[in-house]
């Protein structure tokens, strides 16, 4: 482990980059944020930011050592949050999310189909002709 280290103290800016641009793709390619299509894509970038990461530390079997330790460190990360969740919120996470009241409007504003029609939200990417019609009709 003492050459691991060493070779943690030897490492350039370049590498450490390498691996921060891992560890991000590789938490992207993971999460819901991206869609399918560019899960894909991070996930092949944090393959070859893995690789590229690896073969750049000398020796390469300490750069693969790190890698893997990320991964490790990300995956009990994700275990004990879920854990957490599972523990704290009753009924647990899932349950938390799926339950109507946590959705719905608050009752002093009454249910969605009461509002009023010229307070609907427009869209910004909405054509300049009805965001022209909802200010008039605001007054």
């Amino acid at each position: 482990m003492s050459e691991l280290g060493q070779s943690l103290e030897r490492m350039s800016f370049m590498q450490l980059l390498l691996l921060l641009a891992f560890v991000g793709s590789y938490v992207l390619s993971l999460g819901a944020m991206l869609g399918s299509r560019w899960r894909r894509r991070t996930a092949l970038a944090a393959l070859l930011l893995a690789v590229g990461f690896a073969a750049s530390v000398d020796p390469w079997v300490h750069g693969a050592m790190l890698v893997v330790f990320v991964v490790a460190a990300l995956g009990s990360f994700v275990v004990a949050s879920w854990l957490l969740a599972r523990l704290l919120v009753p009924g647990g996470a899932a349950q938390a999310v799926a339950d109507d009241t946590a959705l719905s409007l608050p009752a002093s504003l009454g249910p969605a189909s009461q509002l009023p029609v010229d307070s609907q939200p427009v869209p910004m990417h909405a054509p300049k002709r009805a965001k022209l019609a909802a200010r008039r009709a605001q007054g």
